[in-house]
Parts: structure tokens; C-alpha cells; sequence
């Protein structure tokens, strides 16, 4: 009786199956790969030994440099229709050059691979990419190819820089306006360099601007008068303003009394109400009050009575910005 494979049997022999093709199948595509440069540089190593073979059948009546190009309308010829015998079948792009000196030079490619050589070169280079003539130099020049790994890390470097350029204007703009606020003239349109300059020719700090001395001011009206720019107006809070008595002095006689203060007799009682300001921001005018004085006295020697007197202020009012 014939005995069969086990399932279990069956799946191991499925696991190491996948296990070899997990490590051969990269290894024959690597090989394919490789063969496949190999036989572009062999096509190149080929071309140039036609082109060789050319130039010394051809010594006598060569000329000038020759350009033989392979494209979608040449398989080998100039553009004036000279044939480069060659072998093989060759279906990619690219041109191979005769100089009169009998040096030569290659550039071909398929559609991954490229071979490449120069006449100060001794053999053809392969690699993954492009190559073509640079007029300026006179030169066959390779263009490398990156891979996708490469792409997609320096993808995630430029995407880590556009952030850190974010950041960076946000806080331009942030610091933009805090100087603004201050009074300096910029936008957030300015560029650094007008921002900058700017600054450099402005006072930047606390600044104390004598609006006079009274009781009212009109900051909505006069604020250009007073020095200040539109946006240090919008700003403006009662923090803004101080207000200090300058001087105090009797305006005049008020009443009289029957009391009996020492005869001849005189002085005065001195008092200050604590001044209060009061910014209406609609109107943009402020307001000082609690202006007061003093009471002051004086005997007569021959009424025993006394003047009763009231100091009047002179308040200044002053705006830090």
C-alpha cells in the first residue's frame, strides 16, 4: 500500500519552495541585469572597432569628423547617409564619433543603461541612466540615474525643510508685527533686508510723547500731530497715559469767616486729590480728572477773620508707547 504525503509534509516542502525563490529569484534578476550592461558595453566595445575599421579604410578621403547616430531614422549612418558596417543588431539611441586623428569616441544607451566613452578614455563605462553630447565640451557626458529609496529620502529631506521654512515664517510674521505695534513702518509684505533697514533707522523701545497739560485730549483727531502712526492709535489703552501736577498757587479770595485765628496769622493747608484718567477708545479721547488744590488762611488785625483760598493745578499729561 502506497502511503501518501502528509499535509503538514506538504506545506513544508510549499515554505522552503518559497524560501529558495525568496533568495534566488533577486539573485537571477541581479544576473539578468548584469548581463544585460554587459551586453550594451560588448555592443559599444563592437561599435568602436567598426569605427576603427572605418577610419582606416577610409584614411585617404575621411575628411573631417564623422557622426554616425543611431535613432529612429539612422541605424548607423551620418546625416548625410555614410554607413558604419557593424555587427550585431543594435536597437537603442546614441552616435559614435570619428575624429580625423583616427581617435573615436561612444555614446549609446537602451532604455536603463548607458555606455559610454571619450577619446581621452581607454575603455567603455556602463551605468544606469543616460548619456549625451555636450557641445560646450565637446564631451560625451552620463547622466546617472537615482534609485527610488534615494528619491524618496531626499523627498522626505526637502518636505523636513518646506516645515522648517514654515516655522521660520510664521515666526517672520509674528516678530513683523510685534515691530509694527511698536511703530516701525513695515508690512508683512517687506522682504528681510527692507525690514532690516528699517529698523536700523527707527527708535524701537519705550517712548514718552508730552501731549501738554489740560484736562481732555483728542488722540482720534491729533494722533499724527502727536507722532504716532495708525497702528500705535489702535493700540492705545488708559495704561498709555500718566498724568503729574506740574504746579499748584491760590486763584483768589473765596469767603470769609468769624472765626478767630491768631491775629496776623497766616499759612495754608495743602492737599492733593489723586488725579484719574479715563481713555475712551471709540472716541480716542482721554480725560483727566481729580484735580484739587489746597485751602490756605490768613488773621486780620482787626477782623480776627480769615480769606478762605483754593489752590488751582496744572496737570501735564504725557503717552508712553
Amino acid at each position: 500500500m502506497k502511503k501518501g504525503f502528509t499535509l503538514i509534509e506538504l506545506l513544508a516542502v510549499i515554505v522552503i519552495l518559497a524560501i529558495i525563490a525568496l533568495i534566488s529569484v533577486p539573485m537571477i534578476l541581479g544576473i539578468v541585469e548584469k548581463v544585460k550592461k554587459g551586453a550594451l558595453g560588448a555592443t559599444a566595445n563592437g561599435l568602436l572597432e567598426s569605427a576603427t575599421l572605418y577610419y582606416a579604410k577610409n584614411l585617404s578621403t575621411i575628411g573631417e569628423n564623422k557622426v554616425f547616430l543611431f535613432d529612429e531614422t539612422h541605424d548607423g549612418e551620418t546625416s548625410d547617409n555614410i554607413k558604419l558596417t557593424y555587427k550585431g543588431d543594435f536597437k537603442g539611441t546614441g552616435s559614435v564619433r570619428i575624429y580625423k586623428d583616427g581617435k573615436t569616441a561612444i555614446c549609446i544607451q537602451d532604455e536603463k543603461y548607458y555606455a559610454i566613452k571619450n577619446i581621452n578614455n581607454t575603455k567603455v563605462t556602463t551605468g544606469t541612466g543616460t548619456c549625451s553630447y555636450d557641445e560646450a565640451t565637446n564631451t560625451y557626458l552620463s547622466v546617472n540615474l537615482v534609485s527610488q529609496e534615494l528619491v524618496d529620502n531626499l523627498q522626505e529631506q526637502v518636505d523636513a525643510l518646506q516645515d522648517k521654512v514654515n516655522t521660520l515664517e510664521t515666526g517672520r510674521e509674528a516678530v513683523t508685527n510685534a515691530l509694527i505695534n511698536k511703530g516701525v513702518s513695515i508690512t508683512l509684505d517687506d522682504d528681510l533686508d527692507t525690514i532690516a533697514a528699517t529698523i536700523n533707522n527707527t527708535t524701537i523701545g519705550t517712548r514718552v510723547i508730552n501731549l501738554g497739560t489740560g484736562t481732555s485730549f483728542d488722540l482720534k483727531t491729533n494722533y499724527v500731530t502727536y507722532g504716532l502712526s495708525a497702528t500705535e492709535y489702535q493700540n492705545l489703552t488708559s495704561d498709555n497715559f500718566v498724568v503729574e501736577l506740574s504746579s499748584t498757587y491760590v486763584t483768589g479770595l473765596l469767603g470769609w469767616s468769624t472765626a478767630k485765628p491768631p491775629k496776623n496769622a497766616g499759612g495754608s493747608n495743602s492737599y492733593t486729590v489723586p488725579l484719574t484718567k479715563t481713555y475712551n477708545a471709540t472716541t480716542g479721547v482721554v480725560t483727566v480728572g481729580g484735580i484739587s488744590g489746597a485751602v490756605g488762611y490768613h488773621g486780620f488785625a482787626d477782623t480776627y477773620g480769615y480769606a478762605e483760598g483754593r489752590f488751582s493745578s496744572t496737570v501735564n499729561v504725557y503717552l508712553k508707547i
